[in-house]
């Protein structure tokens, strides 16, 4: 469950050695703010369907420079129409602009993730909620702990460590830990790119990822407990039957095929 982010700054990219190198997914830039795109979007983005990386696709945010729902438009005018496989897509937030402040910063962002998630619900049909990607200094100390995100899945950049701190709000649980960045000679890749990891959920977890988890096989009638956030038996008897059912490896893990394919559902 190994993955890789780039833009256009870290060379050329064989999507093909990737996937043989064992990468599952991986991540490129599309969009900051509402003038810069990033020139190796379009290519990246076709040719990891292609080849069948599960791919997804981040925005940088600015809190100044543009406004946020100006930036959202031009994400999503950019990445065109999510389809089935696709990774949810990814708030970049990582900096205050010059002369900005925190809560610009946290405003500007929950306009970019409204403004997404409303055109993902009328695209999809689905409440697919974007990505949130940030650094644990960053988001504690910079923005001062915000609580308002909980919801939305966590990508979290902190290098070196196994496991990842994770800020507060929400409560140890994380989607991908991004454990190495501008690494060179990664296969596939002629520059450097960033190593990330998805978290699985398996027997004995618990949380709030386990909860909405729970809420999802119930919806599609795999599951009748309790939601109790209690990654159970029964929990993983009902990922066995949806991975059977979906052609997946049927180990009972929420792996992030298994994840994507839930979330498509």
């Amino acid at each position: 469950m190994e993955g890789i982010d780039v833009f256009d700054k870290d060379g050329r990219v064989d999507w093909t050695a990737v996937k043989n190198s064992g990468k599952t997914f991986a991540f490129v830039k599309a969009t900051e703010g509402v003038t810069i795109k990033d020139s190796a979007f379009a290519h990246h983005w076709q040719t990891m369907k292609t080849v069948g990386i599960i791919r997804g696709a981040y925005h940088f945010l600015h809190s100044r420079t543009s406004d946020p729902v100006d930036q959202a438009k031009e994400f999503l005018k950019t990445v065109g129409k999510l389809e089935p496989g696709d990774l949810p897509p990814v708030l970049d937030v990582e900096a205050i602009d010059k002369g900005g402040n925190k809560q610009e910063v946290i405003d500007a962002a929950k306009q970019w993730l409204a403004e997404v998630e409303k055109a993902l619900l009328q695209q999809t049909q689905k409440p697919i909620k974007p990505i949130i990607y940030t650094y644990p200094n960053f988001w504690e100390e910079d923005l001062d702990n915000p609580s308002d995100f909980a919801s939305y899945p966590l990508w979290i950049a902190h290098y070196n460590v196994k496991v990842p701190h994770i800020p507060s709000a929400w409560q140890g649980q994380y989607l991908i830990h991004q454990y190495d960045d501008d690494v060179p000679g990664v296969a596939g890749v002629s520059g450097r790119a960033d190593l990330n990891r998805f978290n699985p959920l398996q027997l004995e977890d618990s949380g709030l990822r386990v909860k909405q988890l729970q809420q999802q096989l119930k919806d599609i009638g795999l599951y009748t407990d309790a939601i109790d956030g209690h990654f159970s038996e029964s929990v993983k008897d009902a990922i066995v039957s949806f991975q059977t059912s979906k052609g997946l490896q049927a180990d009972g893990i929420v792996g992030i095929k298994t994840w994507v394919a839930l979330l498509w559902i």
